[in-house]
């Protein structure tokens, strides 16, 4: 082996070890609070139960339109091979999290060399956000990874004498990186523009119909009926709000603005250094500085050659800068970061060449410990958060890092599993993690206090129970604002967590008992639900949630 070999090899090995030492310190077993973890679940569930992908926590279960099946298949693998728990599950992120580190580095050796790839590589692997999302169950690490595969091997194409499988392996990734995340569609279109700019045709036509008959086959699934996708929801000025209507031309110039600050400024630098690394002054300098490096590494890259990633880079920070500004976040800017940090490199080479000496040397140093540093005390807090969060969950159970509120509803989900009748169906503040923990299918209620606009939608689903409790106080003021108008349509069921802070399950009356009456002007006075509303032997009050870190919902696959 040559001694470039070698030193590829050991760079390689330097760049997943400490990736993977970054990945498992700061690990959390807690599941997220955020319902797309429990969304892949719950698909995942559908594909390994049933063999449909379905969304089974909705009352409708319309099938699945919205995240393509990649990620969501994998995790129905686990569950096939017997995992139950949520950190099981997480091992697909995390395992990603250190293959997208090392496809990174594969990708940088072929244009900087051994260890200035490591370099990058070691980067990325410390970014405060690759951190973070490297212990949910979420699809964005497994997505960079497969997009920083298709562009090591789409490079590996690309050089004289390439073999024909560079090609086949780089086509196949940037599939798998589509069909993991619809923001893969950029780098489809990138390799479909690189090819054609190649002149590759056999390959381009080969490619379009390997890639592009599933592709269509899914957007066709996507015009039927089901939940709302992507391309419906990007012209929505805001897809949680639906009734604020939709943008323009016009709209979207000035989305674009707003996102362009909003990414240099803090989503993109904050996922690097850490959103609380010093001043918030000194994270929007510092995300100034990597965007103007980056782009005059890419201008001059773009001069010598045009590859995938050059044509990726704008295509990818095009639709992240048009999408609504509420989904902008540093989730979204994950695979542009091994593209900045190797095209501010070229800019940090072409400095050093000019430099020279020890002042080239000096200036290499003090770039690598401006992002080493802040960096590495995010990790750090990390690290401290996950252990403080381990300890909580030992004692208290899955949901116990974060307050009383969301375990009150984790308690209250899994103690209605347990009680109440077949086929009921709840409105609540976060349906799929409820159902994840209940396997009761629910939707949220309605964002109105008006009494005929909850009952209608309860009554439209078949909903007999209506879940108050204290996630973030929407359900206090929507559902408790209804109950206080109109008590006489409502019974209870039963109170979870303090006498001082509880959470309340309330049944809905049938529509023959709902009598009549003026709102209450007091404290609300709710009879009693009857027996029927929930099972007579059900744990009594003293239930508390599980301490086990498996999954409720997944109980259902064991014989």
């Amino acid at each position: 082996m040559s001694d470039r070999g070698r030193s590829r090899l050991l760079a390689l090995a330097i760049s997943l070890f400490v990736s993977a030492v970054l990945v498992v310190s700061a690990f959390n077993p807690a599941p997220h609070n955020g319902g797309d973890n429990a969304a892949y679940v719950t698909l995942a569930y559908s594909l390994a139960q049933h063999g449909t992908y379905t969304d089974l926590y909705d009352p409708v279960g319309l099938p699945h339109t919205k995240y393509p099946p990649v990620f969501p298949g994998l995790l129905a693998v686990l569950l096939l091979l017997g995992a139950r728990t949520w950190t099981a599950l997480k091992a697909v992120t995390a395992l990603s999290t250190i293959a997208a580190v090392g496809f990174t580095f594969l990708w940088a050796e072929r244009r900087l060399g051994p260890w200035p790839a490591c370099a990058v590589a070691l980067l990325l692997a410390i970014s405060s956000a690759v951190v973070y999302y490297s212990h949910w169950i979420l699809s964005d690490p497994l997505f960079v990874a497969f997009t920083m595969a298709a562009l090591w091997a789409l490079e590996g194409a690309d050089e004289e004498g390439a073999r024909w499988w560079w090609i086949v392996v780089g086509v196949a990734a940037a599939g798998l990186a589509y069909f993991t995340r619809s923001a893969g569609l950029p780098l489809l279109v990138a390799l479909i523009a690189w090819l054609a700019l190649s002149k590759r045709w056999r390959t381009l036509g080969a490619s379009a119909v390997v890639v592009g008959i599933p592709a269509l086959l899914w957007w066709l699934r996507g015009r039927g009926e089901g939940v709302a996708e992507y391309g419906t929801e990007f012209w929505m000025v805001d897809p949680y709000q639906p009734a604020l209507g939709t943008v323009g031309i016009g709209g979207l110039v000035s989305r674009a603005l707003s996102n362009s600050w909003a990414y240099v400024s803090a989503h993109g630098p904050g996922g690097i250094i850490g959103g609380s690394a010093g001043s918030q002054g000194g994270v929007a300098t510092f995300g100034v500085l990597i965007t103007a490096a980056a782009l005059y590494g890419w201008w001059r890259s773009s001069r010598d050659r045009i590859g995938v990633a050059e044509l990726f880079l704008p295509l990818y920070a095009g639709v992240i800068l048009l999408w609504p500004e509420v989904w902008s976040g540093d989730r979204f800017a994950l695979p542009l970061y091994p593209l900045f940090f190797l095209f501010s490199a070229l800019t940090l080479r072409a400095i050093t060449k000019r430099v020279g000496g020890v002042g080239g040397s000096a200036l290499t140093v003090l770039v690598m410990s401006a992002v080493l540093l802040p960096a590495g005390g995010d990790w750090v807090d990390s690290v401290r958060q996950a252990s403080a969060c381990d300890e909580a969950t030992r004692s208290g159970g899955p949901w116990a890092c974060y307050g009383s509120g969301i375990a009150d509803f984790a308690t209250a989900a899994e103690w209605m599993g347990e009680a109440l009748p077949e086929g009921s169906v709840v409105l609540s503040r976060k349906p799929r993690i409820f159902y994840v923990l209940s396997g009761i299918p629910s939707r949220v209620f309605p964002f109105d206090d008006d009494p005929a606009v909850q009952l209608t939608e309860a009554d439209r689903l078949g909903a007999r129970y209506l879940l108050i409790d204290r996630w973030d106080g929407l359900a206090g003021r929507y559902l408790g604002g209804s109950l206080q108008r109109y008590p006489q349509a409502f019974c209870s069921v039963r109170a979870f967590g303090t006498a001082e802070s509880p959470s309340y399950l309330i049944g809905v009356r049938p529509l023959t008992e709902r009598g009549f009456g003026a709102p209450s002007s007091g404290d609300v006075q709710i009879d009693g639900c009857s027996t029927d509303y929930a099972a007579a032997d059900a744990p009594g009050v003293g239930y508390s949630s599980s301490t086990s870190m498996r999954i409720p919902l997944l109980e259902g696959l064991d014989p």
